[in-house]
């Protein structure tokens, strides 16, 4: 079931990338400026903060929420593939619209496919899942952008557009297929006490995340009869939301983390143009794709690496590492830059950066995972992916304000970013509970 999981996740992510790089070409070669496209791409960005929590809370209510994953999957195919057609050739209006609606399925995508892995995977092989649910984001952010250029290349925007689209039903029919692990009810029914020192051992200084995560399959089992007080079903759709928010807010553990990735996530949001302008002042025009694929690789490595051997620390504390490491990288490349730096150095930090995303991202959702209480585990990962993906582009559309800046400066902000963010976190995990 863990196959098939990722194989539809991978497939939907891979999809998403891909759409980036086809729409803005189709906007190139039906109207000669890629400014369309960019209006398109943000209109597909935008909702997902928006509708993360409705997209999870919708999910987290629903009888059969197998259903509801492939819905949105394939909705999200239907609409990303007509807004790949359209672009340039129907009126603008129109193809925003229909990005709006793909945009609105994003969060699904990204947060919701994750939160997923718990039906599919018993407590203790979860760290090694998570470490393969990572890889599958950066799998498709190494392969979605160069496959979306073939694609154009090779057959043109309406057959990358059938492609994509089509990738993303395949997905859905194999979320269909996707069924509960058989033995997570008797380790719940029978055992309750081994379950729960399962999850006590996996955070140890926070019982309160063991009691969570021990009644994720019972808050299923309410589900599938009905709504819960738990889940809000008669306090109606916003009392439903406060819920996700308030489960955020309350665990010290998911706050450090979703406060301290969505800072980080500000600066990565200037990676590429960052990449672009190292590529150049170093001599290689062309030289910032390198850096990202650099980046990219190593990220993949780095989630590979946690899978074969996952982290046993407390995963927020994995979190706020590397985040520092992160910062510490960018800080030595930026003193590095002054006074000039060679182009190997500069790949070989890029990749390092990466090496640390992989247990950074795999160790963020285990700590959504394991802080979530039953009932808004959904929202709890949608509304995490929305706020970061947001930071990102609040984080790019900064970067044009400090385009003329020196380079040593540009990295400086990536690695003030990642400091403070770790920062960030370590204050917030030191806080007192309520």
């Amino acid at each position: 079931m863990l196959a098939r999981l990722l194989t539809a996740a991978t497939l939907a992510r891979t999809a998403e990338a891909t759409a980036a790089v086809v729409l803005l070409l189709a906007a190139v070669r039906h109207t000669g400026d890629p400014a369309q496209g960019a209006t398109v791409l943000a209109a597909l960005l935008v909702p997902h903060v928006l509708a993360g929590p409705f997209v999870g809370l919708v999910t987290d209510r629903a009888r059969r929420p197998r259903l509801v994953h492939a819905g949105f999957a394939a909705l999200f195919g239907v609409a990303l593939g007509g807004v790949l057609l359209l672009a340039g050739v129907a009126p603008l209006p129109v193809v925003v619209a229909l990005a709006l609606v793909a945009g609105t399925c994003g969060p699904m995508i990204f947060g919701g496919l994750s939160s997923l892995l718990d039906d599919v995977v018993p407590p203790p092989r979860r760290p090694r899942a998570r470490g393969l649910d990572a890889a599958t984001y950066n799998v498709a952010e190494i392969a979605g952008p160069a496959a979306g250029a073939l694609l154009v290349a090779a057959f043109g925007v309406p057959v990358a557009a059938l492609v994509l689209c089509g990738a993303c039903l395949l997905a859905a029919a194999a979320l269909l297929t996707v069924a509960d692990a058989p033995d997570l009810e008797p380790e719940t029914a029978a055992a309750p006490e081994t379950a729960a020192a399962a999850r006590t051992s996996a955070v140890p200084q926070h019982g309160a995340a063991a009691q969570h995560g021990a009644g994720t399959r019972s808050g299923e089992a309410a589900r599938d009869s009905g709504p819960s007080p738990r889940d809000g079903g008669t306090g109606g759709a916003r009392a439903g939301v406060r819920d996700g928010l308030a489960a955020i807010v309350r665990s010290r553990p998911l706050l450090a983390v979703t406060a301290a990735t969505a800072l980080a996530s500000y600066g990565a949001g200037m990676i590429t143009p960052v990449a672009v302008v190292l590529g150049v002042a170093a001599g290689h025009p062309a030289g910032g794709g390198l850096l990202v694929t650099a980046l990219g690789v190593g990220a993949l490595c780095g989630s590979l690496l946690v899978a074969r051997f996952p982290v046993r620390p407390a995963p927020q504390l994995v979190v706020v590492a590397c985040l520092l490491g992160v910062g510490a990288a960018f800080a030595g490349l930026a003193g590095a830059v002054l006074g000039g730096v060679s182009w190997p150095v500069l790949v070989g930090v890029f990749a390092v950066a990466g090496v640390l995303d992989g247990p950074l991202l795999s160790s963020v959702l285990l700590v959504r995972s394991q802080e979530a209480p039953p009932g808004t585990r959904t929202q709890v990962f949608t509304l995490g992916a929305g706020i970061k993906l947001t930071a990102a582009a609040v984080g790019a559309a900064t970067f044009t304000f400090l385009a003329a800046a020196p380079p040593a400066v540009l990295v400086g902000v990536l690695s003030a970013s990642h400091l403070l963010a770790a920062a960030l976190g370590a204050v917030l995990l030191r806080r007192r509970p309520h």
